[in-house]
């Protein structure tokens, strides 16, 4: 686990990652290899992907990039420039990936399931 998901939850959330994938059962080495893929897909170059691999972490980047991928198209103008910010947020401290992954969990339940505890007990 990384950032509190599992790497096939995280495909589940983010399906875009998927045909990069060597199998059904994503290790995080599979996660990390189809996201540098993935980043290309999305316009994130090469030199900011080192940036947040170096800033952020391998699996904190791969996850970050996993939820600009998960975003409606034509939501996003520039989903390069989307993760730049994150990045940027990473470096100041205020990039939050838990609420994106409580936020996934939530809208993935049936409708009377969600607002019950969120896993904040």
């Amino acid at each position: 686990m990384a950032e509190g998901i599992a790497p096939d939850e995280l495909v589940r959330f983010a399906p875009k990652l998927k045909p990069y994938l060597r199998g059904p059962r994503p290790t995080w080495s599979d996660i990390l290899d189809a996201a540098d893929y993935l980043r290309g897909d999305l316009g994130v170059s090469k030199s900011l992907w080192g940036e947040a691999c170096g800033t952020m972490g391998r699996h904190r980047a791969a996850i970050a990039l996993a939820i600009v991928s998960s975003k409606e198209p034509g939501r996003l103008r520039s989903p390069g420039g989307y993760f730049r910010g994150m990045v940027a947020k990473d470096k100041a401290q205020e990039l939050h990936l838990d609420r994106t992954i409580w936020a996934w969990r939530r809208a993935s339940q049936p409708k009377h399931q969600r607002g019950r505890g969120g896993g904040h007990d």
